[in-house]
């Protein structure tokens, strides 16, 4: 029966529900009418502006659906080509052919076969108002996907002394003296490379290079398969109650306590007392900057971070709480 009701979907031209973000990398159409072509407004998305997924045309999608702010109507047909659409939660990243990377994919601990980690997810437009000059912060828009959207910090495997493994000399001199930009390229596929760019801003300042060189190193030799899982858990976070809070709440403060609440709606309870929250002071104003979840336990692809969260040692919760800044130095 439900084989019989695909086909009758698929025949009659049944978009497939989907979720995430789409992430334009060049102006293209935006259509009304996938079918007819058709563009009431003129409407075209924009480069490093997010837009809200929200359906596929086909099981291999040539085009999304997504919801564009003050077109009329909101929903509109892009192409897959013109951008890229973030992971989801659980939802692998098949680097394919020539694509795909050399090394190991496994995610079968770090180098020290230690199975301890904390999760940085940064909220950039509080960390923003801390380091304006940075070139992912002076780019900053309101419809880029990090106004919105918990960004990637990095993922550290522990104790906090696990760092710099098997790596030479130069390179640990070079990543402790800032010149990121002087690492060596990281080994990606082509979609992982794409996907990083969106999620973890900071790869404008090579700060990709350096996680990788300082942390990464120590989760294992495949600088493709400790993005993956990053993006991953990432994804996590952003699709969870968490994300809804502070969207919720932007220009608003928000205490610690309300943080870790979420966390137990979204991961299951006492999740939250595995989370510390980090705040900066810009003037008289007390910013949220990072979430850091501490998650225990072998990081297999898709694994529920819940899971993880629930195997980790309760940790100090940090700040009190702070301002969930908006976009733009206040």
């Amino acid at each position: 029966m439900a084989t019989a009701t695909s086909l009758i979907a698929a025949r009659a031209g049944a978009q497939i529900p989907l979720d995430g973000y789409f992430v334009a990398d060049e102006v293209c159409p935006a259509y009304q009418s996938l079918r007819k072509q058709t563009n009431p407004g003129d409407v075209f998305v924009e480069p490093d502006h997010a837009y809200q997924v929200i359906a596929k045309n086909k099981e291999a999608a040539s085009h999304y659906l997504v919801r564009v702010k003050g077109a009329n109507p909101s929903q509109r047909w892009v192409e897959v080509e013109c951008g890229v659409r973030t992971v989801v939660a659980n939802e692998p990243l098949v680097p394919s052919g020539a694509d795909a990377p050399d090394g190991d994919l496994s995610l079968s601990g770090d180098a020290s076969g230690n199975l301890s980690y904390v999760l940085a997810v940064s909220w950039q437009p509080g960390f923003c108002e801390t380091r304006p000059s940075k070139l992912e912060c002076q780019t900053q828009t309101a419809l880029r996907l990090d106004a919105e959207n918990f960004s990637l910090h990095g993922l550290w495997p522990q104790p906090r002394d696990n760092v710099y493994c098997e790596v030479p000399t130069g390179y640990r001199q070079l990543a402790e003296q800032r010149h990121w930009d002087e690492l060596p390229t990281l080994d990606l596929s082509e979609d992982t490379r794409r996907t990083l760019s969106h999620v973890m801003p900071g790869t404008a300042s090579y700060l990709h290079r350096y996680e990788w060189v300082k942390h990464g190193t120590c989760f294992g030799p495949s600088a493709e398969a400790y993005y993956r899982e990053s993006i991953n858990l990432l994804a996590q976070v952003n699709l969870s109650q968490v994300r809804d809070l502070f969207v919720g709440n932007l220009g608003e403060f928000v205490s610690t306590s309300e943080i870790r609440q979420a966390f137990d709606k979204a991961f299951g309870r006492g999740a939250g007392q595995r989370v510390s929250v980090v705040c900066a002071e810009d003037g008289a104003r007390t910013l949220i900057t990072e979430l850091r979840l501490h998650l225990k336990g072998e990081l297999e692809f898709g694994l529920p971070i819940a899971r993880l969260m629930g195997e980790a040692e309760k940790v100090n919760p940090g700040c009190d709480g702070g301002i969930v800044d908006v976009v733009g130095l206040q």
